[in-house]
């Protein structure tokens, strides 16, 4: 049987050196936990923030995924943020992959929502890693891993996502230059 947790491990450790911190979330009793990875030095005044034990849930997500995050602020709620809306996905059994968004992380951390003007996770592919870094590849091939990246959006962003769809958000993200590392930036709607 392939550990899953052990070959995600390695795989960030391949891409993004050895953790700084990591946080356990347990939603109840009965659900594995997830750990968050925090790691510094990976881009300039950022942290990356990974999850580790998703992929347990990937008959009720649809996917063997992990989730990267990566911040330039909101270092305190970044993690706590990311585990709440994991658990709030699985709960719902929301498919994960390019092209979801959470709204609704005021319920998660009020203070971080009104600070920085972000309402929602929006889920897509890795950009800025390196292209391997998207895919994790058992040693047998039996299956890969897959790993997406989150960022923060405002409520007139999700809004235009949940109308114009995954294509012409991330057209306008493009056309407007936007750095969604960038936890403060003002909104590009």
């Amino acid at each position: 049987m392939i550990n899953y947790g052990e070959l995600y491990y390695d795989h960030y450790c391949k891409f993004l050196g050895e953790p700084i911190d990591r946080e356990l979330y347990k939603n109840n009793k009965e659900m594995p936990s997830i750990q968050v990875l925090k790691y510094d030095n990976v881009f300039e005044k950022c942290l990356v923030y990974n999850t580790l034990g998703l992929s347990k849930y990937d008959e009720i997500v649809g996917n063997n995924v992990e989730i990267s995050m990566v911040v330039d602020g909101g270092f305190n709620s970044a993690g706590y943020i990311l585990a709440n809306t994991i658990y709030y996905c699985i709960g719902n059994e929301i498919e994960l992959g390019r092209g979801v968004a959470i709204s609704g992380i005021e319920s998660i951390d009020k203070r971080f929502a009104q600070k920085y003007d972000k309402r929602a996770v929006y889920l897509t592919d890795p950009f800025a890693f390196p292209e391997d870094y998207s895919y994790v590849c058992t040693e047998t091939g039996n299956k890969d891993g897959r790993i997406l990246l989150a960022f923060f959006i405002s409520q007139a962003e999700y809004e235009y996502f949940v109308k114009y769809g995954t294509e012409r958000f991330e057209e306008l993200l493009e056309e407007k230059n936007v750095d969604p590392f960038n936890v403060s930036r003002l909104s590009m709607v």
